[in-house]
């Protein structure tokens, strides 16, 4: 079965790799979910979501300017979502799966922010996602100010001045590469950085075939991407696919960096090895 033969049915994903516009977030992180969950019902996230939107909708539209909007959403999705971050997360591939991040309440930056952005976005609220380095971020532009939403700190609300101060702290690097960075970010990277965190979660475990369905995304999205690949041809080795990791490995080689390229063939022999195993 091809990549994209594998995913056909993640309709929103499959638009990303397209790079169509106006694509669908939240089902696009629950398509993911899915490949850990795989009798996993989008319903039950999608119906809380359209509850909350339905809570909220005569509040906002009462409210009387963007703060105050902005405010209230805040304090529904912290008080009754009870939507938080806890730096345990980060080890928990729960707090990556959005209908899970619904479920406990609990969830990493970037979960966190795409709820934030589906219920804003609905109470036409112009929520972003701001990919800082770091520490995923939201991002309001007001009448009179550009505001930073941390829903990782249960919605802390900064100003521009605020945020790369605090980036700053967190990152060590200057406020002067920071500005730059604090810029709206696309469905296609958002979805993109997510499956990095996971990939990431899942190599440290040894989940190497959990990780490799990761990377498979990630492939996709990224076509050109060298890198991509090689992670690809790697991984499909430790998940034990070898036949996969063959060709892989093969088209990486004819076109890696010399420095690169001894354990390139390593692992290649590697595969070879192993091919017989699997018939």
């Amino acid at each position: 079965m091809s990549a994209l033969q594998q995913f056909e049915k993640d309709e929103q994903f499959m638009r990303l790799v397209r790079r169509e516009s106006d694509v669908d977030l939240v089902v696009a992180a629950l398509e993911i979910a899915r490949d850990g969950q795989p009798e996993l019902d989008f319903e039950p996230t999608l119906q809380t979501i359209r509850t909350a939107v339905t809570e909220l909708t005569r509040s906002v539209a009462l409210a009387g300017n963007d703060r105050k909007e902005l405010e209230l959403l805040i304090r529904y999705l912290t008080d009754e979502l009870n939507l938080h971050g806890h730096y345990e997360s980060f080890d928990s591939s729960d707090c990556s799966y959005l209908n899970r991040v619904i479920e406990t309440g609990r969830g990493i930056p970037i979960t966190l922010s795409v709820v934030y952005m589906a219920v804003a976005n609905e109470l036409g609220i112009p929520l972003a996602g701001v990919s800082a380095p770091s520490h995923f971020l939201t991002q309001l532009q007001t009448d009179s100010a550009v505001l930073y939403i941390d829903p990782f700190r249960r919605g802390h609300i900064m100003d521009e001045t605020e945020c790369v101060e605090w980036l700053h702290e967190l990152t060590e690097l200057p406020s002067a590469e920071l500005r730059p960075m604090l810029k709206p970010t696309s469905e296609r990277k958002i979805i993109i950085r997510l499956l990095n965190n996971l990939k990431a979660l899942f190599g440290g475990r040894d989940e190497w075939s959990s990780a490799w369905k990761v990377q498979k995304r990630l492939a996709l999205l990224s076509p050109g991407s060298y890198r991509e690949k090689r992670d690809l041809a790697i991984l499909s080795l430790r998940a034990g696919r070898p036949g996969e990791a063959i060709s892989q490995l093969e088209s990486c080689i004819a076109v890696c960096s010399p420095e690169e390229r001894p354990v390139l063939q390593q692992q290649l022999k590697e595969a070879h090895r192993a091919a017989p195993l699997y018939n």
